[in-house]
């Protein structure tokens, strides 16, 4: 950077003494200036409140890495929950297969029934069984008659 332009004087200027009380420094031309006494207060202040801020900045930063410690462990559990559940439902889907339940029911001596028989209580009169077509005729098994559907 270029230094201003300095202030000439007329070479034919008698020799005065100068009303100046600081000497002129020789190689920037400007005057030095007065060192300042620093306050001890003011340091303590500035140092206190610097030390604060880098403090709390440490503290939140420790914070975060904890709380991502915390995320990581969660998503870790979160996955092998998901595991378990997958495998729990390919078990469930192997052991609710048809042809494994027949499978057992035959080696425990369980067979389909010749004749289904639908026992109605006395007094409460023909009931449909649960998702019974109520157009098609129904035989009631114990008194030999045929019930026709209501119209």
């Amino acid at each position: 950077m270029s230094q201003p332009a300095r202030r000439l004087e007329p070479a034919a200027r008698p020799a005065a003494p100068s009303k100046r009380t600081q000497p002129v420094a020789p190689a920037t031309g400007r005057r030095p200036r007065p060192k300042r006494r620093r306050s001890i207060g003011f340091v303590v202040l500035a140092s206190t409140i610097l030390g604060s801020m880098v403090f709390g900045i440490v503290v939140v930063n420790v914070l975060l890495a904890q709380t991502s410690f915390r995320i990581e462990e969660a998503e870790r559990h979160l996955e092998r929950l998901s595991e378990e559940h997958l495998e729990l439902v390919r078990e469930q889907a192997t052991l609710s297969a048809p042809g494994r339940i027949s499978a057992w029911a035959s080696r425990h001596g369980m067979r389909l029934p010749d004749d289904i028989r639908i026992l109605h209580a006395p007094g409460t009169g023909p009931a449909d069984p649960a998702g019974a077509d109520r157009s098609t005729q129904t035989t009631d098994q114990l008194s030999g008659s045929t019930a026709e559907p209501p119209t």
